[in-house]
């Protein structure tokens, strides 16, 4: 078990590590680490080698944490393990976050040190006919994740006689059960309340998708409007897609309850999901790139300035305009949408991101 779970953790941890070493090159060709700049200027001999240069120090760090995390994956001691993997993890997010922050303040530098010229004039391209296109993945889609969801539940009601007198909630990274609590019909049908909440998580993002700012080109707003349209509606797909695979987790997790699966059969399962998700999502970064970038690329960069908004994107990545009354937007550096946090809606929906995450726990005391 412990050779498999170290096999899945090089599959989750690899293409994670390689998409942020390598984002510079999936964003925008009109946004260098979160500063805005002509498709020209971003094409410049100088702006390669400062991509370049963030990837080198990226996988010169990110490289001996991966293997300290696969080290840590082979450990024994469960507790050890976890501890271990935590720390890695939070050190491979803070050293991201790090980076993405210096690389912006000397983006920035040299943003401030171009001629006039380079800079040339902003000009802002809208479509108006842009959000009657069929931009993503019908709603509808969702009916059969909970089509899933009520089979699940009805199957847990009629086996309920079925169902161990102790039902585990938690395990460890090697399949032992570290928390459990009494039978009832809560936590019988506590994975199918996950399951509501994953699909209404879901459903939001989808829409959300259909509804964020648009954002085009002025170089070439035509093909703007073609990347950016691929772009939703393969973001669109991952959103119906890895929700289904969430949801298909949850009914697993509920028919071990019943039949007490090997716990390697268990971790196997769990695993394989994430990582699923995980890889379908770097896939689509690499082969779609930031509002579809990576999608029929131009041959030479337009001298076009995009609108100058860069006041607006704190460090770069955290959008807040109080004048702006969109909810979402493309994020600056990174791929998929982000808030616009002086939006007053925003708040409650972290408030309720926040109560789903912290929901099992508390059922689970």
């Amino acid at each position: 078990m412990p050779i498999l779970f170290t096999l899945m953790l090089v599959l989750m941890f690899i293409p994670i590590v390689a998409s942020l070493a390598f984002m510079p090159y999936l964003t925008r060709e009109t946004v260098s680490f979160g500063i805005s700049v002509s498709e020209e200027t971003f094409r410049s001999e100088q702006l390669r080698r400062m991509r370049k240069q963030y990837a080198t120090i990226s996988l010169v760090i990110y490289i001996p944490l991966l293997f300290a995390g696969l080290y840590a994956s082979m450990q024994s001691n469960t507790a050890l393990q976890g501890t271990l993997l935590g720390v890695v993890i939070s050190l491979i997010a803070v050293i991201s976050i790090a980076l993405n922050i210096l690389f912006h303040f000397k983006m920035k530098k040299i943003k401030a040190s171009l001629p006039a010229a380079a800079k040339g004039k902003t000009v802002l391209a809208v479509d108006t006919s842009f959000h009657r296109q069929k931009l993503v993945l019908s709603n509808k889609w969702f009916f059969i994740h909970v089509g899933l969801t009520l089979a699940s539940t009805a199957a847990a009601l009629f086996n309920y006689d079925r169902f161990p007198e102790q039902i585990a909630l938690k395990f460890d990274m090697q399949g032992n059960v570290i928390n459990s609590a009494a039978k009832s019909y809560t936590t019988v049908l506590f994975p199918n309340i996950m399951q509501l909440l994953i699909i209404a998580i879901f459903i939001f993002v989808n829409w959300s998708i259909l509804r964020s700012k648009q954002q085009l080109s002025a170089g070439d707003p035509e093909r703007s409007v073609r990347q950016n349209a691929v772009f939703r509606r393969r973001w669109s797909m991952f959103t119906v897609l890895s929700g289904l695979a969430m949801v298909s987790l949850f009914s697993f997790i509920q028919l071990n309850m019943i039949y007490q699966l090997e716990s390697s059969i268990m971790m196997l399962v769990s695993l394989l999901i994430p990582i699923f998700v995980v890889l379908f999502a770097v896939a689509l970064s690499f082969t779609t790139g930031q509002g579809g970038s990576r999608v029929a690329r131009s041959e030479t960069g337009s001298p076009v300035q995009p609108v100058n908004d860069d006041a607006q994107w704190k460090l770069g990545f955290i959008y807040y305009n109080p004048n702006d009354p969109s909810f979402f937007v493309e994020k600056r550096f990174g791929i998929g949408w982000t808030l616009n946090f002086a939006h007053p809606m925003v708040w409650l929906i972290l408030l309720g991101i926040i109560i789903v995450i912290a929901l099992p726990a508390f059922l689970g005391q």
